[in-house]
């Protein structure tokens, strides 16, 4: 399939204190990103949550995206897990609903082996009928992935692209230009070239990579979209101009995490966020005061968010039929949100 990119919005997952997936909130991050100008749609990341997900609830937020998607934009559903029996089991739930793609990382509770994480994408790469991102993410997995590793599992049929770890636009630049001068001509032109990194969009595309994974663009998509705008036509100046409005949102994230900062963000514009999955909690008082202040300063219109009503909560069911409320993912609650604020212009 075609790039992803140039900007794949990341929203996370609210839940009720029983775990319910909030459908109307869920619906509505990803409504409003599509709405904004996003080119696709990336669920059950990091900041979405998976990890704390039984999979009969990731494959219901799987659905609900592609639903609301609606063939608007591709939806790229996150399929990791712990084994390679549940990687292929994800892999054709995700496939079965609709989606576009599979975002794809190497977790593991014992540390893996390149060998064994080759022996992974290679599984899932010949068993996929939806195409596969390479997921490096090594904050959350202890795993980065080398150039030569990445060149590697490149080759691989059923690998479209990457979603890549940049620290820089210099190294965003050069792993571009290795990862290419690794393969064939005619792989590397099939190949997505996206990272990930909320502080470095502008940097990102500005240095050759087709697309940009965002979290921020699941609660913030109109900042997000007028970067990439500005960006992907080469207006350096005011990418990056527009880029550093995101900086303390990004410092803030860098130290608390994206489903943190993100979950705050949302209920600070109005959203019923519902709670963070235990053991997670979320941001305490004075990071929360830093991101409102934050928020002040983004110089992009918000829509104003509607009449703020409970999330309708939908239940996920088990095989059996059962409700699956996923146990231990309540309580986390969004902390002082009760006045909304809105981003630049909007904030009155």
């Amino acid at each position: 399939m075609p790039s992803i990119g140039p900007l794949v919005a990341y929203p996370f997952t609210p839940r009720g204190e029983d775990g319910r997936l909030l459908t109307r909130s869920f619906e509505q991050l990803v409504d409003s990103a599509i709405v904004a100008g996003v080119s696709a749609i990336g669920v059950l990341g990091s900041t979405g949550g998976f990890a704390y997900m039984p999979r009969s609830a990731r494959k219901r937020i799987a659905r609900s995206a592609v639903e609301v998607a609606d063939g608007r934009v591709p939806v790229v559903v996150g399929v990791g897990a712990l084994s390679t029996a549940e990687v292929l089991a994800n892999l054709d739930e995700a496939a079965g609903v609709g989606a576009s793609g599979a975002l794809l990382q190497p977790m593991a509770y014992q540390p893996l082996q390149f060998d064994e994480i080759f022996g992974l994408y290679k599984d899932a790469s010949s068993a996929a009928t939806i195409p596969i991102w390479v997921y490096n993410n090594p904050a959350t997995t202890g795993h980065r992935f080398s150039v030569a590793e990445l060149a590697k599992l490149g080759r691989l049929s059923g690998v479209a692209g990457f979603k890549d770890r940049g620290v820089n636009a210099a190294d965003i630049k050069d792993r571009i230009e290795k990862i290419t001068a690794e393969l064939p001509q005619r792989t590397a032109k099939r190949l997505d070239w996206g990272f990930s990194g909320d502080g470095l969009g502008a940097q990102i595309l500005l240095s050759g990579a087709s697309a940009w994974h965002s979290a921020l663009a699941g609660v913030l998509p109109e900042i997000c979209v007028a970067i990439t705008t500005a960006a992907v036509v080469d207006r350096a100046p005011e990418a990056r101009a527009l880029q550093r409005q995101l900086t303390p949102l990004s410092i803030i994230m860098r130290q608390y995490g994206g489903i943190r900062t993100a979950h705050t963000i949302a209920g600070l514009l109005g959203l019923d966020a519902g709670v963070l999955p235990k053991p997670l909690l979320p941001l305490p008082r004075d990071a929360r005061a830093l991101v409102k202040m934050a928020l002040a300063g983004i110089d992009v219109p918000v829509p104003a968010p509607p009449k703020r009503e409970r999330a309708k909560a939908t239940p996920v069911t088990d095989d059996d039929g059962s409700a699956d409320t996923g146990a231990g993912l309540g309580d986390g609650s969004a902390g002082d949100v009760s006045e909304p604020v809105r981003s630049g212009r909007h904030s009155g």
